[in-house]
This record gives C-alpha cells, sequence and structure tokens, in this order.
C-alpha cells in the first residue's frame, strides 16, 4: 500500500500564501495545488487556506479541495492563525508552506497534529529587493531565527539539495530535511512546431531577483550576430512596466514580445516553439519553468545559482553559466549549438527524458511519507536522538528468496526511505544515513552482501520511482 493511500480518511490542511487562481501565483502554487488535489484523489479531505485576491470567493472547492480564502498578503497570516486555533481537533497533520515567512503553525495547534514545513528556497539575500529596513531586518528575523525555534525538530521538505543547503548554512535549521523535488507536466511529443529562426521563451513572475532585464539588455548585441532572432516574455509582476520601457530605450521592442500571463496551453506553445528558455535568476528554489521547457524538448540556459544548478543538467537539458558571466555571450554559444536542427533534436530528445524523471504523482507520494512518518511518529510519542543527517545511503544486492526480501523490505524500512526491485534485484535509498549506518541495516535485513554507497544529487531528487539502475 503506497503512502498516499495510507491517508485516506485523514483531515489534511495545506497553508499556502496564494491559490493558483491568484494573479500572482507561481510555482510554489502549482507545488502546493498539484500535491493537494492528489492528497485528495487518495481519499484524504484536504482544506487549503490561501489569501483572498480582488474578485475571488472567500469559500470554493476545486478537484476535491476545500479552498478557504481570507486577509492579503500579510492579513492571510493571522487569518490561518485563527483558522487553526478554531479548528483545533478538525486536522490530523498541516503542510505549511514557507514563503518566505512560514505560518508558524506549531504555535496554534496540539501537540497531536502533525506539522511538516515546506520551504522552496531561502530568501535572507532577498527581503532587501522587496522592503526597506525595518520590514526587511525582520523578514530575515521571521525565516531565520524565529523560524527555526518554532519548527524545532519538525521535519522540514525542500524541493531541491540547494535549498537544504541553503537552511543549514543560512538558517542554521539542524532539523530533518527531506527532498521532494516539483514534478512535472506531462509531455506532448510533437505537439509544437519548433522556430526555424532563433527564438527564446522566457515564463517568470516578473520580479527584481528573476533579473529577467539581464535578457533583454543581452537581445541588441544577438541581435547584431543574429537578425532573425525573437524573444517571448510570458508572465506578470512588478517589473513589467520596468522592462517594456527598457525594450522600448534599447530599441528592441519590435522583436521583444510581452505576453502577459499566459494559458497552460499558450505556454506550452511557446515553449515548445522556442529554440531556448533562459533563468537569470539570482537564485531558485528548483526552476518550475526549466523542466516545463524540458518537457516540450527545449533546453534552458541559467546561471550556476542555487535551484537552478539543480534543474538544469549540463550538455543534457542545458547549459549553466558561471555567475557574473555576460549573458549575452552565453546566450550567443547556446544558439550556435542549437544551429542545426539535427543538434536541437538531439538536445531536445535529451531534455524530454531528463523532464520525465519527475511526476506530481512521485512527488505527492514522497511528501505523503513524510506526513505519515510525523503522524506516526507523534502517536508513538518518541523522538529520534540521532543527529539528523543529509547523508544518503544507496544500496543494492540481490536477494535469493525475492519474494521474502520484499515483504522484508516493505515492513523494515522506515516510512521515508525508498526502494525499488527488478526481478531479483533491489535497489534502496537509505536517507540521513551513511555507510556504516546502512550496512548495520542491511544486517537486520539479513542482507549478507550488497554494494553500498552514498547517493548523489541525481539519486536524491529522482528517487526510487526513477530509471533502475
Amino acid at each position: 500500500m503506497t503512502a498516499l493511500e495510507q491517508l485516506t480518511r485523514t483531515d489534511i490542511l495545506f497553508l499556502n500564501w496564494r491559490d493558483p487562481s491568484h494573479p500572482q501565483a507561481g510555482g510554489a502554487e502549482a507545488y502546493c495545488y498539484e500535491i493537494a488535489g492528489r492528497f485528495s484523489d487518495a481519499g484524504a479531505h484536504v482544506t487549503l487556506v490561501a489569501a483572498r485576491h480582488p474578485g475571488s470567493p472567500s469559500r470554493a472547492s476545486s478537484d476535491g479541495i476545500s479552498i478557504v480564502r481570507a486577509g492579503g498578503t500579510f492579513g492571510v497570516y493571522p487569518v490561518a492563525a485563527a483558522h487553526l486555533l478554531r479548528h483545533r481537533h478538525a486536522y490530523d497533520a498541516v503542510v505549511d508552506f514557507q514563503n518566505g515567512i512560514p505560518f508558524f503553525a506549531p504555535l496554534f495547534t496540539p501537540r497531536w497534529t502533525a506539522v511538516v514545513c515546506v520551504i522552496h528556497h531561502v530568501h535572507q539575500h532577498q527581503f532587501d529587493l522587496r522592503f526597506h529596513w525595518p520590514m526587511n531586518a525582520l523578514g530575515r528575523l521571521l525565516e531565520k531565527q524565529i523560524s527555526r525555534l518554532v519548527y524545532r525538530r519538525r521535519p522540514v521538505v525542500v524541493v531541491s539539495p540547494s535549498t537544504r543547503e541553503g537552511m543549514r548554512r543560512d538558517l542554521g535549521f539542524d532539523n530533518p530535511i527531506h527532498i521532494v523535488p516539483n514534478g512535472s507536466p506531462q509531455a506532448r511529443p510533437g505537439s509544437v512546431r519548433r522556430s526555424d529562426t532563433p527564438a527564446i521563451t522566457v515564463v517568470s513572475r516578473l520580479m527584481p531577483q528573476k533579473r529577467v532585464d539581464l535578457l533583454i539588455r543581452a537581445v541588441p548585441e544577438l541581435r547584431r550576430r543574429r537578425p532573425d532572432i525573437h524573444v517571448d516574455i510570458c508572465g506578470d509582476g512588478d517589473e513589467l512596466p520596468r522592462l517594456r520601457a527598457l525594450a522600448a530605450d534599447l530599441g528592441v521592442e519590435d522583436i521583444v514580445d510581452f505576453h502577459g500571463r499566459v494559458s497552460e496551453e499558450r505556454k506550452r506553445e511557446l515553449l515548445g516553439h522556442a529554440w531556448l528558455t533562459v533563468a537569470p535568476s539570482i537564485a531558485e528554489g528548483w526552476g518550475l519553468t526549466v523542466i516545463e521547457a524540458n518537457v516540450m524538448g527545449t533546453p534552458a540556459l541559467a546561471y550556476d545559482v542555487p535551484g537552478l544548478r539543480d534543474a538544469v543538467q549540463p550538455d543534457r537539458s542545458g547549459w549553466l553559466l558561471r555567475p557574473g558571466t555576460d549573458l549575452a555571450c552565453g546566450l550567443a554559444h547556446a544558439l550556435d549549438e542549437l544551429d542545426r536542427p539535427a543538434a536541437r533534436e538531439r538536445m531536445a530528445r535529451r531534455c524530454r527524458a531528463w523532464a520525465a524523471e519527475f511526476s506530481w504523482d512521485d512527488s505527492a507520494e514522497r511528501l505523503a511519507r513524510v506526513v505519515l512518518e510525523e503522524v506516526r511518529r507523534i502517536h508513538r510519542h518518541r523522538r529520534s536522538r540521532r543527529r539528523p543527517s543529509d547523508l544518503t545511503a544507496v544500496t543494492r544486492f540481490r536477494a535469493r528468496d525475492a519474494e521474502a526480501m520484499e515483504r522484508t523490505v516493505r515492513n523494515s524500512l522506515r516510512q521515508t526511505d525508498a526502494w525499488r526491485r527488478r526481478e531479483d534485484s533491489f535497489w534502496l535509498l537509505l536517507y540521513g544515513c551513511d555507510e556504516v549506518r546502512a550496512l548495520e541495516a542491511l544486517g537486520r535485513l539479513g542482507v549478507e552482501d550488497a554494494d553500498v554507497g552514498l547517493a548523489n544529487r541525481r539519486d536524491v531528487l529522482v528517487g526510487a520511482e526513477g530509471t533502475f539502475p
């Protein structure tokens, strides 16, 4: 039985800054909604509390999810606290999404309610881009010292190894941290015709940290090298008026089209039409639009920064530039690599293969494991004395009696560990575990001969549901 199936008839609350209908919704909202929907499909009773935007009803139901909207950008936080206090005994688990500032759910829930915090990326260096003193200092305090105290020992879910590293380095969290990456939409091979001339498509919320202005500043040089180039920019945000003005000042408004917020169908069309997508952000938690482009066979060019270095596989799904590298030069190199149709098709196959490693079904299952493990831990009234480790051991072995070994593995591993079987071969990912502890665990399973090593970033991201080694 899967972890999702074991959540049947449980009551789960999702707390997120926005819901997908919000005009400023982005990857964080997609992540929340895709997983919440799958929890609901599995039989859980799911409620989502989010900010209310103009024209939206205060209550709605969509895809089996009960949506409660109230408060605005900051007002949603006290609204969520009041909801938790009013329904203290209603929920078995709370999934608390931190978008810079979490909802501090542990302060408003009884001790028998499981709370899992989900963090997309660390915002410590971004508060100065959005706020002035003292709000920027308050944001850093809430994200770091206050969050570290409130969520002490609670499980945290991140979307990439980069975010986990940022939490350890910048926030000082010593919690158990689990990686649950974004999924990817279903591919539609051949549904969109690739442009015969160089084309770039960017899909992004237009905020200062996304640095879409770097792309626009690179366009004059690109046009000098490739007069037939075209750039499509999809998305909305505070930066849109400034970016339009910048394109006009540089005299490139004839080859840069701003589409605003587009439908999913139109987004796939533009990404599939392009030779390349670009992500010049300061940092990301993951880079969902990179994978969305890869689904359409379109590679990505990004800086080697947190999140994007996980989402982009160099020379397989795109290219990474050293921070500070001139973007125009990087773009020119990538377009030269894609100049021939055969090269574009070869890269498209690699992109689609990389994107196929991820699915929302897998992401939902992995988050369900974390929730279920925390529910069970609370009911056992036990807390591990081991210091959390970010190491993951990967083990491979053969079993004489594969059926018996499968039963043993299924009943003995922690809910958050992962495994796969192919005939008499087994592949295990033991999270928070080094080689010594892995050997001890294998000994308890009765495995005498196994290959044991440390998992790489791909193993941790893709998990056991990826391609069998």
